[in-house]
């Protein structure tokens, strides 16, 4: 047999492996950027809607320890199904407002009516919402009651006033 007839057998060196493992991952980057895009705009949406997360700060929770963590949450989660209908409900009606305002001719009665519907089923909602705070505040000790007012402090003011406000307190 001559050698042009004799099968080469390839062999695979380091800078072979090394090339397919850039490629792979290279790959592999571009598609998480690709999926990361394509992704757009809504995975941002909020996951608790209107409510009153200024009043009820998550940093407060981070601050207990954890077995009087899990008592709160516990107690703000079975309320959960409830404000998830309730904001189903308020969507439902500011789709009801859209389609006032799409229809024609233009209806200001329509219009109107449904932007009150609106307004009473928001009132519910942020009713709801004090009446879970309110009885919520009541569990608190009164360490936890402070920790929990500086918490809304600290998240309706900026970080400079923040640090100054603080810093008067001696803080």
């Amino acid at each position: 047999m001559s050698d042009a007839q004799t099968p080469k057998t390839r062999r695979w060196s380091w800078v072979w492996i090394a090339l397919i493992a850039s490629l792979a991952i290279n790959l592999a980057v571009v598609a998480a950027i690709v999926a990361h895009q394509a992704a757009g705009p809504h995975r941002h949406r909020s996951i608790t809607g209107p409510g009153f997360t200024q009043i009820l700060p998550r940093a407060f929770f981070r601050e207990l320890d954890r077995d009087r963590r899990d008592e709160l949450v516990g107690d703000l989660r079975e309320h959960r199904k409830g404000f998830r209908d309730l904001r189903k409900t308020l969507r439902e009606k500011a789709r009801d407002v859209a389609s006032a305002l799409r229809a024609e001719p233009y209806d200001e009665a329509a219009v109107a009516k449904a932007l009150e519907v609106y307004e009473t089923e928001a009132q519910t909602m942020v009713g709801r919402g004090r009446e879970i705070a309110g009885n919520f505040f009541m569990r608190l000790t009164p360490e936890e009651r402070r920790l929990m007012a500086d918490q809304i402090d600290r998240k309706t003011m900026s970080r400079r006033r923040w640090k100054r406000w603080k810093e008067e307190r001696g803080g």
